[in-house]
């Protein structure tokens, strides 16, 4: 079991006139995950692009099976539901920090 701590990054495309309530409804989500503790589950951030219809959720995870467990939870098939319709196309993957470079 690998319990490295991950970075899950999804990109999403909306379907056109639809960012706005994806938004939304992913905005809730996220607020949702602290107040229910969900297992594993470090930070997220929600960011949306400024010309398009595509957003991306970066989302810290202690390990990749914190993450995978989630995905298998009823809870997330409900919330698939509420977005479905919303999105033309995702794509995502893990990914580790490299470096850390701030303007301090």
């Amino acid at each position: 079991m690998n319990n490295k701590q991950v970075v899950w990054i999804n990109v999403f495309t909306a379907k056109p006139g639809k960012l706005d309530e994806l938004v939304t409804i992913q905005s809730e989500e996220l607020v949702n995950f602290k107040s229910e503790d969900v297992p594993g589950w470090i930070s997220s951030r929600w960011h949306c692009s400024v010309d398009n219809n595509k957003a991306i959720m970066v989302t810290t995870w202690e390990s990749i099976e914190f993450h995978k467990s989630w995905l298998e939870k009823a809870d997330f098939a409900e919330h698939l539901n509420k977005i479905q319709h919303l999105i033309e196309g995702t794509e995502g993957g893990y990914y580790t920090v490299v470096e850390n470079i701030e303007n301090s």
